[in-house]
């Protein structure tokens, strides 16, 4: 792929692996690029940065505003243009490298054995005695008889996720218990399952639900309050 920053005079020949070759997690960059002065590269190839991204928001907005820009005629264009160009690079890039280091997650994940049943049931059942108190991954681990690093990949495999992240995901189912009473205050709803303040409670409850503790609890509780009755108006 060829990116012309016009403004600069430079263009910028950016070469991937092909899709064949096989990184390693700890490679770092993803690509290779290469500078030299612009010449004659038409700026049809700027365009292949943006091309099959569709799929990608992101993508489809710097290629729509790259094309618009690329027809206005504002003495800054060329400018705005080049940083358009770079920033579409740089998306490119970053998504590369994210699958990049999903493959390898996966390929690690493949390689590591679940934990066994007896010891992923003493896990999940610590985990849901203790959600009041602080659960660490040493705790964890100390309960499935492994070391830190092995518990931590066999959890994962076993169950899905990390076990910070069952941990959050079980306080947060064990909140919604709580708030189906409507006499428990949310202070105390945040205090029983683990959390040291109200807000740090709000928005971990946020990024899982989708609501704040309150307003879920509205919502739910709205569905048994008794529907206001038709007023009769004399005829």
């Amino acid at each position: 792929m060829t990116l012309s920053l016009v403004h600069l005079d430079v263009a910028l020949a950016i070469e991937t692996p092909a899709p064949n070759v096989r990184r390693s997690a700890g490679d770092g960059s993803s690509f290779r690029v290469s500078a030299k002065r612009l010449a004659r590269v038409s700026v049809e190839t700027d365009r292949e940065a943006g091309a099959g991204e569709f799929s990608d928001p992101v993508m489809r907005r710097l290629s729509d505003a790259l094309a618009a820009t690329e027809v206005a005629h504002h003495p800054h264009s060329a400018i705005l243009a080049d940083a358009l160009r770079l920033a579409i690079l740089t998306r490119r890039a970053s998504r590369q490298t994210a699958a990049g280091r999903n493959e390898a997650d996966g390929e690690r994940c493949r390689s590591v054995r679940s934990l066994q049943k007896w010891r992923l049931k003493r896990v999940l059942q610590y985990v849901d005695e203790n959600l009041a108190g602080k659960v660490t991954l040493q705790h964890l681990a100390a309960v499935a008889g492994l070391s830190r690093m092995h518990f931590a990949a066999q959890f994962r495999v076993a169950v899905g996720m990390r076990p910070h992240e069952y941990l959050l995901n079980r306080r947060i189912e064990r909140a919604q218990e709580l708030l189906r009473r409507a006499d428990v205050s949310l202070v105390d709803v945040a205090l029983t399952v683990g959390f040291q303040t109200q807000a740090h409670f709000t928005t971990v409850f946020k990024r899982f639900v989708g609501d704040t503790p309150y307003q879920w609890r509205s919502a739910y509780l709205a569905q048994f309050l008794p529907l206001p009755r038709a007023e009769v108006r004399p005829s």
